[in-house]
């Protein structure tokens, strides 16, 4: 879910505060306090995400911008980036933590479906992690290849590898890979991705869960508007100083 707020300024105290500037200095003096009180509090929302998330990524931290106003069109907004051109646009997974509720899946995620059972993925105890804590790509792309499932078949394993690794006594009885999908006892459940990492040795590499519901731990329209009624006096009389000084006046 997208999501766009727009900056305002209390119009009644902006008209007090600009009266003293000529008619064509208002706009500009309007438009650039917007812009500052649009990027201030878009650097609030990613200094709380520093603070709610462990070692959120730089994608992540970019996932808002702000379009700027202008003098012929004083509308200033935070919004969320809705595109990514590879993986997923940021705001897909942190709608969740903004509104609350549950997430919608990520794309290894239904990639994985055929196997988890529709089940959604968080990391095993024996999952290599990024400096992010989250799972590496190449585990990712490792897995979806080993068991099959890749969106373009010929990146997936194959029967030549599968031999391979046989011979290296690197895979399960009668898996085609070192990794193999683990059951529940009785139920016959998926229940994660496992991996031979030597003899007598196996990790958890990927566990299956139901759908995560989260809390709400990034009130963004709260954060934004905190930070405008903060901060709009002191920038709009800093405004009016500049637009000052550009008369030559002190």
């Amino acid at each position: 879910m997208a999501l766009d707020l727009k900056i305002g300024l209390d119009a009644k105290a902006l008209r007090r505060d600009l009266s003293a500037l000529a008619e064509k200095e208002i706009p500009r003096a309007e438009a650039s306090a917007l812009n500052r009180l649009a990027t201030g509090a878009r650097l609030q929302v990613s200094d709380r995400m520093k603070e709610v998330f462990e070692k959120p990524t730089s994608f992540t931290l970019n996932g808002f911008f702000t379009r700027p106003a202008t003098p012929k069109n004083l509308e200033a907004w935070v919004a969320t980036r809705d595109y990514a051109r590879r993986g997923t646009a940021a705001i897909t997974y942190l709608g969740p933590q903004i509104h609350g509720g549950a997430r919608d899946m990520k794309r290894f995620e239904k990639a994985l479906r055929s196997v988890s059972g529709g089940q959604y993925v968080v990391p095993g105890k024996d999952c290599p992690l990024d400096g992010n804590g989250n799972i590496r790509s190449g585990v990712i792309l490792q897995i979806l290849s080993r068991l099959g499932v890749m969106r373009d078949p010929t990146s997936n394993m194959g029967d030549r590898t599968a031999r391979r690794l046989a011979r290296q006594a690197k895979a399960a009885r009668g898996a085609k890979s070192e990794y193999f999908i683990a059951y529940e006892h009785g139920n016959r459940r998926p229940k994660g991705i496992y991996k031979i990492l030597g003899p007598g040795r196996v990790g958890e590499i990927l566990r299956f869960v139901s759908r995560p519901q989260y809390k709400a731990i990034l009130p963004v329209e709260q954060i934004v508007n905190e930070t405008i009624a903060r901060r709009q006096d002191r920038i709009v009389h800093e405004e009016i100083i500049k637009a000052f000084r550009k008369r030559g006046l002190k």
